[in-house]
């Protein structure tokens, strides 16, 4: 079975071709360009270096969230067009499952923290048990509020994640020797990890492809600005309107 891997959910632009649950080629671009303006070239030089063709696909993975808003956005937008175009069932990931697999065979538990903004983390906790299993989260909390949960167990942690750039320090000077932190290629969005988690979600629906998601939704864990503005502006209108 050949696929695809789409990942946009952070400033990473992560894809991944692979067979069968093996990686065959991966693409990984952290600069300040926009997703749309990197997504395709970047898919149309991994398919070629491959020998690949989009017709060939067996099925598409695609990573919805949680994590920037616009980037899930251009993520799962591009995917469904793809997944209509070539008819193929499309399986969607969360951005936290598809992290967990950097800490796959660890003895530590895998903690996963992506830069939610506004002073949170999104956040989930990972247990290697033959397969990575996730034992808490997801949620949005915020950076005092998690060292105080993971200094409670007295364990290592392995520390995976985009906040993991800006927080090395905090969290070394937070957790001490309970901190274990990878090289920066190795705590980043990958399109390894994508098609790690992509595999063990097509062999779940693989018997009966319908159980594919039709139509992936964005999983954002917290709502947007616009949403929460629109809410308020919502609610005082019902308000006085009474």
């Amino acid at each position: 079975m050949k696929y695809l891997t789409i990942d946009t959910t952070t400033k990473v632009t992560a894809l991944s071709l692979a067979q069968d649950g093996h990686l065959v080629g991966e693409g990984f671009l952290h600069t300040g360009t926009t997703h749309s303006e990197k997504l395709i070239p970047m898919l149309d030089q991994l398919l070629n270096a491959a020998s690949w063709k989009l017709e060939e696909l067996d099925f598409i993975g695609v990573v919805r969230g949680p994590g920037s808003f616009t980037g899930i956005r251009i993520g799962i937008a591009t995917a469904q067009g793809l997944a209509q175009v070539l008819k193929k069932p499309l399986i969607g990931l969360t951005s936290l499952d598809a992290l967990a697999w950097a800490g796959w065979g660890r003895p530590e538990e895998t903690v996963v923290i992506l830069d939610a903004r506004k002073g949170e983390w999104y956040y989930a906790r990972y247990r290697y048990l033959q397969t990575m299993v996730c034992v808490d989260g997801p949620m949005a909390i915020t950076p005092e509020e998690l060292m105080a949960k993971l200094k409670q167990k007295k364990e290592q942690f392995f520390l995976v994640g985009d906040a993991v750039k800006g927080a090395k320090q905090y969290l070394e000077e937070k957790l001490g020797t309970q901190a274990v932190i990878p090289l920066e290629h190795h705590y980043l969005p990958r399109g390894a990890y994508a098609a790690c988690e992509a595999w063990a979600q097509w062999l779940k629906v693989k018997d009966d492809p319908d159980l594919a998601d039709k139509a992936v939704l964005p999983f954002y864990i917290r709502l947007s600005e616009a949403e929460v503005n629109y809410r308020k502006k919502h609610n005082q209108q019902e308000t006085g309107s009474c």
